[in-house]
């Protein structure tokens, strides 16, 4: 329970971590003997409020360790919520979780099966054979990987995936991206999954034998003069002597590639004292080394990790379910399916998918598409259990290659189509908006319809909205704009609704909500 007392000593309760005077740097929190969750604390905070993903697993009672390094902070048994029961930091599997230092839920090696361990250690030797023996690249273990193999040999216990890194020698960005890109078709070749996060860094996804999720991670590094450039973190002067030739180092009883002097890598990464563990630890380089990554190689996961905070949100909080817009696409679209069966809605900006199911429950084919990437996982389940005609799948919108690529598997479908989208367009930043009309008109342009509705703001109101509810930034978008927008992709708006109170909206007026219908013509009535 909440303590409103004034008592200084360093406490923990429901509302976070009480920390005693003086007290700055990073802590990790234990419940019994679970580590749960690392922070860093600023001079002169007080309290460290506990992340709200975190807040669903308090309910019960723990003893509570707080530690700094080799100091004991805190410990003590603690009742949260009911106070029935222990607390328990595991996942709809039983999987020990934490919650890691970007606020995201993630599966510590420390609790997984060592079958996970071992599937890791063999997916990397896969993914480092496939990128030498078909694209000539030379990779070697990187971050926090390298730390655990320099340290213990072994993966770190709070660490949740392998990192991998290799040296391009093109000598260019675009001649970089175009050798990852042949990277990723390589190893989807070896039916590995693999993720596109920018034009110098992809993930492969796999299932692991304990049934959750795993990950290794594949970054570019280059050389401009002699400074090296490390994916968005690193931009120092390293001689390529730290790198080349490659050695090995042990890890998890296999030797693996390694830079040359693991020693100078790390400390480039880390710092100085990187061989003192600090769970809480973040990369934060400068504009010097961001600004020079985006303008080179962009992001394809800008405010991703919000996005998916915002949404896991939405489902602890049970806030989730379908919405009366989902009933008013199905109301204009059941009908038409006496005379076109194999009719199918796309929706863009699936979220927790229960628009989804509700438009599968009223006899729609659905095909669900977002830019999180575990938020379509339990509608998923849903729909094979309930064997719901939806489909769910991943669509990023700041990546070309992924909306021209999916839009023509989309728009090879014989059938007719509609479109969807609720609270999607006032979410893109401006590339990402015009991809999704890209995306419409290549998947609308023999004949289709859209429904799309969107929440008008001011700029006050978006900034005001995402500090309250998380998620990505939104931005003031007035739906007559967006119908300019669709008459250019060859599209004709035939409904409207609350176009001058979002209008007013934008201006600085009360939120508003609108909706529109746009409609393609066929090729015989252009």
């Amino acid at each position: 329970m909440v303590d409103d007392g004034t008592d200084a000593r360093p406490r923990v309760d429901d509302a976070g971590v009480h920390l005693p005077d003086g007290f700055a740097g990073s802590g990790d929190v234990l419940f019994d003997g679970h580590h749960a969750w690392s922070f860093t604390a600023e001079a002169g905070s007080s309290l460290v409020p506990w992340p709200k993903r975190m807040t669903r697993w308090l309910d019960g009672v723990s003893h509570v360790r707080v530690v700094s390094g080799d100091t004991e902070v805190y410990a003590g048994d603690v009742s949260f919520g009911s106070g029935e029961g222990r607390v328990r930091f595991v996942d709809k599997d039983g999987i020990p979780v934490m919650i890691d230092k970007w606020g995201l839920l993630q599966r510590p090696f420390s609790g997984r099966d060592t079958r996970v361990i071992e599937q890791m250690v063999d997916m990397t030797e896969r993914i480092l054979d496939v990128m030498e023996a078909e694209c000539g690249v030379r990779g070697w273990i990187a971050f926090g990987t390298l730390l655990g193999a320099a340290r213990e040999g072994a993966v770190i216990g709070h660490d949740s995936d392998v990192d991998l890194a290799y040296l391009s020698e093109k000598t260019t960005p675009a001649e970089m991206a175009v050798e990852l890109w042949d990277i990723a078709r390589a190893l989807r070749r070896h039916d590995l999954r693999v993720l596109h996060k920018s034009a110098a860094f992809i993930t492969v996804l796999f299932t692991s034998p304990d049934g959750g999720m795993s990950s290794i991670d594949v970054y570019t590094c280059f050389y401009v003069g002699d400074l090296l450039h490390e994916t968005a973190t690193v931009r120092q002067r390293v001689p390529r002597e730290a790198i080349l030739p490659l050695t090995e180092l042990s890890f998890e009883g296999r030797m693996l590639p390694a830079p040359a002097d693991p020693d100078a890598m790390l400390a480039v990464s880390y710092g100085e004292g990187w061989r003192v563990p600090d769970p809480s630890f973040r990369h934060e380089p400068g504009p010097e080394v961001t600004e020079r990554f985006d303008g080179w190689f962009s992001s394809l996961m800008r405010q991703r990790r919000d996005w998916e905070r915002y949404l896991s949100d939405l489902v602890q909080d049970d806030l989730h379910g379908p919405s009366a817009t989902a009933d008013w696409v199905a109301d204009h679209l059941v009908d038409r399916l006496a005379q076109e069966p194999d009719l199918r809605v796309v929706e863009l900006g699936a979220g927790t998918g229960e628009d989804a199911l509700r438009l599968a429950e009223r006899g729609l084919s659905v095909l669900a598409l977002d830019y999180a990437r575990q938020s379509l996982r339990a509608p998923a389940r849903r729909a094979r259990r309930e064997e719901l005609p939806a489909e769910f799948d991943h669509l990023n919108l700041y990546d070309l290659r992924d909306v021209l690529t999916r839009g023509a598997l989309v728009a090879r479908r014989r059938s007719r189509q509609a479109l969807y989208a609720r609270d999607l367009l006032e979410a893109l930043e401006p590339d990402g908006l015009e991809n999704f009309w890209r995306f419409a008109s290549m998947t609308m342009r023999d004949g289709g319809t859209a429904y799309l509705e969107g929440q008008a703001l001011s700029r006050a109101d978006a900034a005001e909205q995402r500090a309250e509810r998380g998620g990505g930034r939104l931005r003031p978008v007035d739906p007559r704009v967006l119908e300019g927008r669709a008459v250019r992709t060859g599209g004709r708006v035939v409904h409207r609704e609350g176009f001058l109170d979002a209008a007013a909206a934008v201006a600085g007026g009360a939120p508003a909500r609108w909706r529109m219908i746009v409609e393609w013509p066929t090729r015989e009535d252009q």
